[in-house]
């Protein structure tokens, strides 16, 4: 019943009407109440005042009381006893019965206790309502006290009926009643008559709007009124014109989109929120092998198959784009997951496919490069090292200047030994083979034993070292690999910072990270070739990279270091005007 717009206005009219009617007949009949019950209470006033003034004057001269045995005053009662009042009776100053009107119900001698009664016996006026338990009517009790020279001499009490005060009441409330029903009839019909007016334009509304919900929208409404219903009327007019023109041009839009995808050279794929495929183009197909297939029956669980990327996956992915790569047949593709973000969640993912089997195998035959060659020298290393031990066991003559020079071959034999197993360790981080030991370990300590050891190639060159390190730094890291990116860092600097130059070394605890710096005053890095400065043989300065003994090996094994730590590790440089490496690492709790 209530789903209609006309049942609820035609209730809330009714509704309306009704409280106000209740309101006025509860407000009506209260002040008929109030104003019967003083008007009664004022007549009882005036009657008691007007019987003891004669009382006063004909049975009360100066130093007479009332006497239960004079029978005058109960005839003079009678006599003057007006029909609104009941009974009437008239008590001395203690409360006994002098005379009344009816002795049935004041028998002479009998003592009043009433609570008006024992007010007037300290001469206070008082008044009562009560119902007779025995008759079940109600009465109006008022106690007068009769005071002659500021002294209680009497009491005058008189009662009077409330029956035709509370049947006129009853009379009122039923013609109320029947007021309030004649207006309920004539609100409803008028009720249902104005909100007609107002659903059945409603009704077509909703009726054109199904239509245009179809798929017809060539749907117009006449416009019968100014009001807000005609402008409803106008505005779904406009909307329906509005509609259909922003259909015609998403089509359009649609038909030049999918045009670009499916002449794109890279490869597309739409995804939902669960992981399942709403869009392929060609290239993707092409790349896939699957230019046969049909999006159809578990095309997407074959393409999960394919990508090894289940839907949990994309749900655990973050905002930013996830990179993976795929084997297929013919070479390797890159997938670019991208999240498609709606206004409130994700609706989905974008899956990018790069065909990068010429890169990948570039990258293949440099990382095979560096296990090659460092197989191949190891060798020659170490047969200089055998000669130049031999020669230092009394092969030569005994001479201080020889020694010392073969003591520097030796030296410089170990150092080439490094290098081969830098680059042996390069491609054991590649291939996931190294094995750490990592527990808990003071970086500030480390540190310094560090700049310590290295503090003689500084002052080859007259650098000036700043240390600004706090105490207590402690990470859980493998030692020795961490000493490794330290001195790799540290030897870069001094290397690249021409004589008189300085370096500066900061440690401290940002949060929960460690965060270590070392800035020099260098020549600097181009800004062109910051983006590759990690990357494996990449050297600036190619030349004076060889002439200095640089690899472009160095930072490639500190990135792989720290990462593995779960620690990051950037460059910024400025060229002429030096370098700073940042590297930040987990803070021990």
């Amino acid at each position: 019943m209530f789903k209609s717009i006309q049942a609820k206005l035609v209730t809330i009219y009714i509704l309306l009407i009704l409280l106000a009617m209740e309101v006025v007949g509860f407000y009506l009949m209260q002040s008929l109440e109030r104003y019967h019950d003083r008007k009664l209470t004022e007549s009882l006033i005036i009657n008691a005042q007007l019987i003891s003034d004669f009382l006063l004057v004909r049975y009360l001269p100066p130093e007479r009381k009332l006497s239960v045995n004079d029978s005058t005053i109960q005839e003079y009662i009678k006599q003057v006893a007006p029909s609104s009042i009941k009974y009437i009776a008239v008590m001395d100053e203690k409360a006994t019965v002098v005379a009344s009107t009816d002795e049935t119900r004041f028998s002479r001698g009998s003592r009043i206790l009433s609570p008006e009664v024992m007010q007037a016996t300290f001469g206070k006026q008082a008044e009562d309502i009560r119902q007779d338990p025995n008759t079940k009517k109600r009465y109006k009790y008022l106690a007068y006290p009769i005071k002659n020279d500021g002294e209680v001499v009497g009491i005058l009490y008189l009662v009077a009926s409330l029956e035709d005060i509370y049947e006129t009441l009853n009379n009122i409330r039923l013609i109320l009643l029947t007021a309030t029903f004649l207006a309920l009839l004539i609100t409803g019909f008028l009720g249902y008559a104005l909100s007609n007016t107002i659903t059945g334009p409603i009704r077509e509304v909703t009726k054109r709007a199904a239509l245009l919900a179809e798929g017809n929208f060539d749907q117009k409404i006449e416009v019968k009124s100014d009001d807000e219903i005609g402008k409803l009327t106008d505005m779904f007019n406009f909307l329906a014109g509005r509609l259909k023109a922003t259909l015609e041009e998403i089509s359009e839009e649609k038909e030049k989109m999918e045009a670009i995808l499916t002449n794109m050279a890279d490869g597309v794929i739409a995804l939902n929120g669960r992981g399942e495929v709403i869009h392929i183009n060609p290239a993707a197909m092409r790349m896939l092998g699957l230019e046969r297939e049909r999006l159809e029956g578990d095309f997407a669980e074959k393409l999960k198959d394919i990508l090894k990327i289940h839907p949990e996956d994309f749900q655990k992915a973050e905002k930013t784009p996830l990179e993976v790569l795929v084997k297929v047949k013919d070479g390797t593709l890159k997938a670019i997951f991208a999240p498609l973000a709606g206004e409130t969640k994700e609706a989905g993912y974008i899956l990018l496919l790069q065909d990068v089997t010429k890169q990948q195998r570039l990258e293949e035959m440099r990382k095979e490069f560096v296990a090659n060659v460092s197989h191949e020298l190891r060798t020659p290393l170490t047969t200089i090292k055998s000669y130049a031990e031999t020669l230092l066991d009394g092969a030569m003559d005994d001479s201080s200047v020889a020694r010392q020079f073969i003591s520097v071959i030796n030296d410089e034999a170990d150092r080439m030994t490094r290098l081969v197993n830098d680059l042996l360790e390069l491609s054991r981080l590649d291939n996931k083979e190294i094995k750490w030991n990592k527990r808990p370990v003071r970086i500030d300590l480390l540190l310094r034993e560090v700049i310590s050891k290295m503090m003689m190639s500084a002052r080859k060159k007259r650098l000036s070292v700043e240390c600004e390190i706090e105490e207590k730094l402690e990470v859980f890291a493998d030692r020795d690999k961490m000493e490794q990116v330290f001195q790799n860092v540290f030897s870069n600097a001094i290397k690249y910072t021409p004589e008189g130059g300085g370096i500066f070394v900061k440690a401290k605890n940002i949060g929960n990270q460690v965060c270590i710096s070392v800035k020099d005053t260098g020549i600097g890095i181009p800004k062109e070739d910051l983006p590759r400065i990690f990357e494996r043989f990449y050297r600036v300065d190619k030349t004076r990279s060889r002439e200095l003994g640089g690899t472009g090996l160095g930072l490639s094994i500190a990135r792989e270091i720290v990462l593995a730590h779960d620690g990051e590790i950037n460059i910024f440089s400025e060229q002429g005007k030096g370098t700073e490496v940042i590297i930040k690492l987990p803070a021990l709790v």
